[in-house]
Formats: C-alpha cells, structure tokens, sequence
C-alpha cells in the first residue's frame, strides 16, 4: 500500500466539495498543452499549462479558498488539508 497517496489530498472529495458548494469550476486539456482550469461564474480565475489533472484539480482547491474564503467548501477544505494550502501561482483575477 502506498502511504503517501494515503496522506494526500483527495481529488474527487475536492470536486464533490467545489460541487456540493455550487462552486463553479471546470477542467480542460489539449493534448500537448496540460490542463486549463477556470473558477467561478463568472469566472475569478484561472490557470494554463498545469502539468497534471492533480495539478489542475489542487489548483482549483486554493484558488476556490482564496475566492471564496466564507464558502462551506473553504471551510472544510481549510480544516481537512490544514497546512496544505498554497496560494494558487498562476490564477488571473477576471
């Protein structure tokens, strides 16, 4: 068993926590050009070129609690992944 998938974050509580928040976000990808992501709707933020779907899927975790800091989903992912956070690098406020 690989414990260090064990003590990562889980991707798809993430997204069902954006979703269940009424978050909106989505995931895209051309096949030489990583993943795009975008957050909110209007949209907030947004990201190119992110290497990986973990990537693109931790960005929108950080970028929704910077966002959407009063949110339930910022809440719980605050206390779920404390210390996990980071400021998402490459987001562009719309």
């Amino acid at each position: 068993m690989n414990t260090s998938a064990n003590r990562s974050p889980d991707i798809e509580a993430i997204l069902d926590g954006l979703c269940d928040s009424k978050i909106a976000a989505s995931i895209s990808w051309i096949w030489d050009g990583g993943f795009y992501t975008d957050l909110g709707e209007p949209k907030v933020a947004d990201a190119y070129s992110l290497p990986t779907i973990r990537g693109a899927v931790l960005w929108l975790r950080d970028a929704a609690r910077q966002q959407f800091p009063n949110s339930d989903f910022a809440q719980k992912s605050a206390a779920r992944y404390r210390g996990a956070a980071s400021t998402p690098s490459s987001a562009t406020r719309r």
